[in-house]
């Protein structure tokens, strides 16, 4: 997505409907694999105190590692954002291009998206005994040394 010039922002807004695309090496400090068919749609008004306000949905399929088998897991992207964007707000200024009087949301939207990543996904019902280089280790009952079988027979007589 270009970014919107200022100019073309007025009191009615401007509205907004494309297919979007972020870069790869966007992706290497995520648990994001990959985002497909993201489609933003919205728009950017101008308030009454010279400010901006950004209302859009974005919709598509975020692909994640499942948490126990590592094997890839779409899942459905719906993201409703509002945002007031002021040059005042140190965070959202830095969306502002002075010298070009354009406005880029990229980077709201690409921060929208990481807040959606949940912590762990997984689609297996089935509990896992073992893997590729472990296995679950359960413990086993104790076993009575058979030179300290008659003690215990004569504790367990006790308690009777």
């Amino acid at each position: 997505m270009k970014p919107i010039e200022l100019t073309k922002i007025s009191n009615k807004g401007y509205q907004f409907e494309e297919p979007i695309t972020f870069e790869r090496q966007i992706y290497e400090n995520t648990d994001i694999r990959d985002l497909k068919n993201l489609v933003v749609k919205g728009s950017v008004t101008k308030t009454l105190d010279q400010d901006f306000y950004l209302s859009a949905h974005l919709s598509g399929q975020m692909i994640l590692p499942d948490s126990r088998t590592l094997e890839d897991v779409e899942l459905p992207l719906e993201i409703s954002i509002e945002e007031k964007i002021t040059e005042t707000n140190e965070e959202i200024a830095e969306y502002f291009e002075k010298d070009k009087n354009t406005l880029d949301i990229m980077g709201i939207l690409w921060e929208n998206i990481v807040l959606e990543v949940p912590i762990s996904i997984s689609t297996s019902e089935k509990s896992y005994q073992e893997g590729n280089g472990w296995e679950l280790v359960e413990e086993k009952k104790e076993s009575i040394d058979p030179r300290l079988a008659p003690l215990r027979k004569l504790l367990d007589s006790e308690k009777e």
